[in-house]
């Protein structure tokens, strides 16, 4: 297993999840629910992703989506005395590299610029939905009990960095406590740390994840993977990491509920199945599981995707 530093391990503490969800059209189900965190250290990962601005076809060439049709401003914030990020992505829904999202970084009314460019068998027409990101202001809010110049919320890059943010004045900030960061993304089956001095409760809302998302990794990085299964636990031997995690090597971490960073497991892949850390195959029944709004903590050793099914297939 790698070693990370402070404000790179973190635990989630769920307690069990309070699911409400009703069906608003026939393609889209929300609901809410809400967990408690008990004081100490976290992993947290929304499980439910914001309604899309556009859900159709589109022409994909480069890095450029050409044919769409979008309302407004879908890029980078605009501000000019804090950082910028991506206010929305597309994930491509057809094809062989279904399941994978990109961040936006311009667009017009017909097109959008993606900031990354997908493989080249991807490109053509395409069917894509287009999302706004759930971002930090989404996730804690002043209702949750967070405290305010205390309690710290990590966000994690590409290459084993992390920022911490804080709450102050009722709203996520920089570590100067001034300005405010609420708009920083949370990606798509990604999660974040939380260092809470109190119990905080943390109450999320939005769609119901349909179908598989392809979530990357990347070696050396702090990778906080969730689940989007808001009422039930997801086993690791439901997952297709016994196919896409590297045999002996890349490595799968849990940790306990409570806050105190107590190791439940660390899961390998022998190619065929999950294993233990002695390479013994776990099975439907002796599998760990992530915990319902829980992340687990993955270490491969190259960027690759890690296949998240949907609440709903």
């Amino acid at each position: 297993m790698k070693k990370t530093n402070l404000l790179a391990i973190f635990t989630l503490a769920a307690t069990p999840a309070f699911l409400h969800a009703e069906t608003t059209s026939y393609s889209d189900v929300v609901g809410y629910s809400k967990e408690n965190l008990p004081a100490g250290q976290h992993f947290f990962s929304p499980s439910f992703l914001k309604a899309p601005v556009y859900t159709g076809t589109g022409t994909l060439s480069g890095n450029v989506v050409s044919g769409i049709s979008v309302l407004g401003g879908l890029g980078l914030t605009t501000f000019t005395d804090r950082a910028n990020f991506p206010t929305h992505y597309l994930e491509i829904t057809s094809g062989s590299y279904a399941g994978t999202y990109y961040d936006i970084s311009s667009n017009t009314a017909t097109s959008v610029v993606l900031a990354e460019t997908p493989n080249v068998a991807a490109a053509g027409s395409v069917s894509v939905v287009i999302r706004p990101h759930v971002t930090l202001g989404d996730v804690i809010k002043a209702d949750s009990g967070i405290g305010e110049y205390s309690d710290s919320i990590a966000v994690y890059g590409t290459t084993g960095d992390f920022t911490a943010y804080y709450f102050a004045g009722g709203v996520v900030t920089a570590d100067d406590f001034a300005t405010e960061m609420s708009h920083v993304p949370v990606s798509p089956g990604k999660g974040v740390g939380i260092n809470t001095g109190a119990s905080l409760d943390v109450t999320t809302t939005g769609v119901v994840r349909k179908g598989d998302l392809k979530v990357p990794v990347y070696a050396g990085a702090v990778n906080v993977v969730g689940a989007f299964n808001p009422s039930s636990a997801t086993k690791l031997t439901g997952l297709a990491l016994a196919t896409e995690l590297g045999p002996y090597s890349d490595s799968v971490v849990l940790y306990n509920s409570t806050g105190n960073l107590g190791l439940i497991a660390i899961a390998y892949s022998d190619g065929a199945d999950v294993t233990d850390d002695n390479f013994n195959a776990y099975t439907s029944v002796t599998s760990p599981s992530v915990s319902t709004k829980g992340s687990m903590l993955i270490n491969p050793g190259a960027t690759k995707y890690i296949t998240l099914p949907g609440a709903v297939q």
